[in-house]
């Protein structure tokens, strides 16, 4: 039985897909398949790569806000200059994101190099979604075993930290991604928990981690990419629900709130919740694995 991993988008609450994995391997629960959306690609790339659990969890604990921020002076001028242009009279346009994600790209080339998709250890897929015509955009070095007909989904190899850099691309926060002649934008867009790639690519069994929208009422999200990245998620909710209903067999879901893109502080607590989660989940996931096995025994 193939077993997927699917890994939701988060931002910064990403790094409880760590905690999940952790305690997943440790209760022998093996995927043979990863896809991520979002934050999500980067612990899937990390994970498909042959990162262990104590390697991505390393790596986290090691990034700070600088490594995500560009330099301010440059941030500044970038969201600045247009506005000021456009009051004067001359032709310009707004920035495309308060962040163009220059240190976020080189913190990726620092995990990944020049590696591709096609050269990780396990399938992968990294989801993202080109902002002019609306399709789904997968990078991965597998094909669809079969496909939903429900828009077009194109699925591409690429360098892992374009995919990654692409799938992370929060509209409105970061700069979009041009890639191909595209322009990419997050996956959270269009499948924030990439449950159902994973069963068109051929997948018997599928755990989502789902980080979305929880239903509580935050009055502590002031700050603009947190109120982004949270109106993102409430408008993926529907979405979401649909997609894990369908497609997902175990939904893992780690219960963290107002994390904003620079409390890199708080990264040890997510990790954390996800092991929590995980935990939680693991007496249901085995008796359901094991009824699912036990059916295509008897149906041999």
């Amino acid at each position: 039985m193939k077993i997927g991993l699917a890994l939701g988008s988060g931002g910064l609450r990403g790094a409880a897909h760590i905690g999940v994995i952790d305690e997943l391997e440790k209760a022998g629960v093996h995927a043979d398949m990863v896809a991520g959306t979002s934050s999500g690609s980067l612990i899937a790339t990390m994970y498909a790569s042959g990162m262990t659990p104590s390697d991505m969890e390393d790596a986290a604990l090691g990034i700070k806000a600088r490594d995500i921020l560009d330099p301010i002076g440059y941030t500044a001028f970038f969201l600045v200059a247009p506005a000021f242009l456009l009051l004067l009279g001359a032709k310009s346009y707004l920035p495309k994101g308060i962040l163009r994600g220059r240190r976020f790209e080189g913190l990726l080339a620092s995990y990944f190099g020049r590696m591709s998709m096609s050269d990780l250890k396990m399938p992968c897929s990294a989801v993202s979604v080109d902002i002019h015509t609306g399709e789904k955009i997968v990078f991965t070095s597998e094909s669809p075993a079969r496909a939903a007909a429900f828009k077009e989904t194109l699925y591409f190899d690429a360098p892992v930290v374009d995919a990654v850099r692409a799938s992370c691309s929060i509209p409105g926060v970061f700069e979009w991604k041009a890639w191909e002649g595209r322009y990419l934008v997050d996956g959270a867009v269009r499948e924030p928990v990439p449950a159902r790639i994973l069963k068109e690519q051929g997948c018997d069994y599928v755990i989502a981690v789902d980080l979305g929208y929880t239903g509580q009422a935050d009055a502590g999200v002031r700050e603009l990419p947190s109120i982004i990245t949270q109106s993102l998620d409430i408008l993926g909710e529907e979405v979401s629900d649909y997609v894990l209903y369908y497609y997902a067999n175990t939904i893992i879901r780690p219960r963290l709130f107002n994390v904003a893109l620079t409390d890199t502080s708080r990264i040890p607590e997510c990790i954390e919740e996800g092991r929590n989660a995980a935990r939680q989940a693991l007496p249901d996931l085995r008796r359901s694995i094991r009824r699912r096995v036990m059916r295509r025994l008897a149906a041999i």
